[in-house]
């Protein structure tokens, strides 16, 4: 009986939150169980069951990481406001003003027939209320999590667009704020429901490993527990669900079925940092370690302390993730525990979070969703400041953008930075576990050449704000300056350009004077380097060419755009520009040239965007290796997979290691995707995109 389903579930809701809430919470918690119940009254799940089994389901799940009544409470009636005739106001005047607010928080927003606008415009909302309140997004995380274990009721086209979405947005939201437990669920539930078969391979794999995989696991955990009764250290030594983690590295191609059978996991949980340090040591004394990382004084995002280690054994490798009991509580539950969690984690995550509070743009949602995705999937590095205090930054991020991340007195009056304790340019990219001091001048300013090597979106506003702000006069001088240095590269100056050099610029500007270039210069509007290139670079490429180029990058038109042979970049790949006397060299953001050339001449690199991903009727080179030596029939059957999936192949030579094969595509989502199919037609290689041609093709193209 329906009536018996929905009291079984309250009685069980009863049952979690009498161990811990007081009487009178329970009897509020009991009370807004009643009223959801009430509210969807009627209303049934597609699976059929009754619609207020979800939010007692949403809230249990809350209870069991013992959340507040309040949250709880904002749990049962999540759906109310969105689902029935209930306002915010009744919610508001039953159970108080913040539970009101947190249900409207997780509350979706329908006042568009557009749904993609109703979409980035709730995402938008729940992140702002997210930043007023993280409890909505506890609240949401929980809420998405139960609909992807009840997922069997809907099409398999849905199935796959929720999971789809929840991999993009929820899976690293819920990392974020450091709910890794969270996390790892919604992952795993994803994979399950956006590539079954895949999923199942690596399923079946484990499992027919598995008395082998318990057999090492076994010898493993009495070498680890020898030791420390050795070296006389407490703690307790537990067996780590990897299976999350090694799915995870196999569906980004980084380990093959092979790794994945031979690879374990432990924790070992210990009662201080100093025993994880000795522990560290008795490792080191006795075993080979193949990587150690430690994130104890320098934690990762979500607040995500401990030591890692990675040591080899005879026939496998074993993960060690060494920490204390309150540590490992953090990186399972991190912003649940609020005050309780430690102050690494909660500084962690407040990082973050100003750099959700920067993706806000209150004019366009779209815009604001846009950034998110970016945003969660850009790669991203740490840096931590003299006092130990982190910020999460873009990979490719430089010394200004940590200044400003860190606070606008130091971007503005910036003039260099010590970066591991060595003196550096403001120009000097950045990697993960630099010590960053920030050198400043109050009488210096902030300089329009910053914005060719600016990466985030929180220094380039700040840096734009403020070069907006200068009076006019100063403006066209700090332009003119600008201009005048971008045009040292060509041996050139102000002085030297013609009448009819400008004539040339102002029309291809579309404005009308000297003085209104020279302002847009200086407010970032425009790249002094893509003036310089435009006036001197010989135009000697194709017209067709030209064309293509102005319409795949933005702010290009009119620039001899070429693309770099070193890094060969695909559409869709991340890109940054290199201006040089043969024009605008488009190289991979994370190009080894590129990086090398901007730690020489930061002034001669810019940040790039293309038009679009999507266009279909261009075509770019690139280059996979295939870690498995094919036979002359698994080459044809590469060959027809490619030219299904409308990708030609230049070329395949196999070697006695691997294969490497040339194909064409119009953008990088095909790569992705041939990766992918191919890897199911092989039995699941690791296959790697490679940043330029092997040495044997090219010279057996040559030959």
């Amino acid at each position: 009986m329906p009536g018996e389903e929905v009291s079984q579930a309250k009685q069980q809701l009863k049952l979690i939150i009498d161990a811990y809430l007081k009487a009178e919470d329970v009897e509020r918690v009991l009370a807004a169980c009643d009223f959801a119940d009430l509210a969807h009254s009627g209303i049934t799940r597609k699976s059929g069951e009754p619609y207020v089994l979800h939010p007692i389901a949403v809230c249990c799940i809350l209870a069991h990481m013992r959340l507040d009544a309040e949250t709880l409470m904002a749990a049962l009636l999540h759906d109310v406001i969105e689902d029935t005739e209930y306002t915010k106001d009744d919610v508001a005047e039953r159970f108080g003003r913040t539970v009101s607010d947190l249900v409207d928080g997780v509350t979706k927003l329908t006042h568009s027939s557009d749904k993609q606008f109703n979409k980035a415009a709730s995402f938008r909302k729940i992140l702002q209320a997210t930043l007023q309140d993280p409890r909505v997004i506890i609240i949401k995380l929980a809420d998405r999590y139960h609909n992807m274990t009840t997922l069997d009721a809907l099409r398999p086209d849905k199935r796959a667009r929720i999971a789809q979405e929840t991999l993009d947005i929820f899976v690293p939201m819920a990392r974020i704020v450091g709910m890794n437990e969270m996390a790892d669920n919604l992952e795993l539930l994803c994979y399950q429901n956006l590539d079954l078969d895949m999923y199942n391979n690596v399923q079946t794999a484990l499992l027919e490993s598995k008395p082998k995989r318990c057999e090492y696991q076994s010898q493993w955990e009495k070498h680890l527990a020898d030791l420390l009764l050795a070296y006389q250290i407490n703690g307790r030594i537990k067996k780590k669900n990897n299976n999350i983690e090694l799915l995870r590295h196999f569906v980004k191609n980084e380990i093959d079925l092979h790794e994945l059978t031979h690879s374990h996991a432990f924790e070992i949980i210990l009662q201080s940092i100093a025993d994880c340090d000795r522990l560290v040591e008795a490792l080191r004394e006795n075993f080979e370690v193949l990587h150690y990382e430690d994130h104890i004084r320098r934690p990762l995002p979500g607040g995500n302390q401990s030591l890692l280690m990675k040591l080899k054994g005879e026939n496998t490798t074993l993960s060690l993730t060494i920490q204390t009991e309150l540590m490992r509580k953090a990186a399972r539950f991190g912003v649940v525990l609020g005050e309780n969690a430690p102050q690494a984690c909660r500084s962690a995550i407040q990082a973050s979070m100003q750099n959700l509070n920067t993706l806000i743009d209150d004019a366009c949602a779209k815009t604001t969703f846009n950034d998110l995705l970016d945003y969660l999937h850009q790669e991203k590095i740490w840096v931590y400041t003299p006092h130990g205090h982190l910020h999460e930054l873009p990979q490719g991020a430089t010394v200004v953008d940590f200044a400003y991340a860190a606070s606008l007195f130091l971007g503005n009056h910036a003039v260099g930075a010590k970066v591991d304790g060595e003196i550096r340019p403001l120009s000097t990219p950045l990697t993960s576990g630099q010590v960053v001091d920030v050198i400043t001048d109050v009488l210096a300013t902030p300089n329009p050449d910053w914005l060719s090597f600016i990466n985030t979106q929180k220094a380039r506003r700040a840096l734009q704000n403020i070069l907006r702000d200068q009076d006019i006069e100063e403006q066209r001088l700090v332009g003119q300056q600008a201009l005048n240095r971008a045009l040292k590269l060509f041996n050139r100056s102000i002085n030297d350009l013609s009448e009819s050099d400008w004539m040339d610029v102002l029309q291809w500007r579309h404005v009308e004077n000297k003085d209104t270039l020279f302002e847009q210069i200086a407010v970032g509007d425009l790249l002094p380097q893509l003036v310089a290139n435009h006036l001197y670079v010989q135009q000697d490429t194709a017209q067709a060419e030209t064309h293509e180029s102005d319409r795949l990058i933005q702010g290009t038109e009119g620039i001899d755009v070429k693309y770099a042979h070193c890094c060969n970049p695909v559409l869709g790949d991340p890109i940054q520009g290199h201006l040089s006397r043969r024009g605008l060299i488009v190289h991979r953001a994370r190009c080894h040239n590129l990086l090398h050339e901007q730690h020489l001449h930061p002034e001669n690199i810019m940040p790039l965007q293309w038009q679009s991903d999507d266009l279909e009727d261009v075509s770019f080179n690139a280059y996979l290796c295939v870690e498995l030596a094919m036979d002359d029939e698994q080459v044809s059957e590469l060959i027809y997979l490619c030219r299904k999936s409308h990708i030609g192949v230049e070329q395949v030579y196999p070697t006695t290691d691997c294969t490497y094969v040339n194909i064409v595509v119009n953008n990088r989502k095909q790569i992705a995707q041939i990766i992918r199919d191919l890897r199911m037609q092989f039995n699941f290689p690791r296959i790697s995109r490679l940043a330029l041609p092997p040495a044997i093709m090219e010279s057996s193209q040559a030959s």
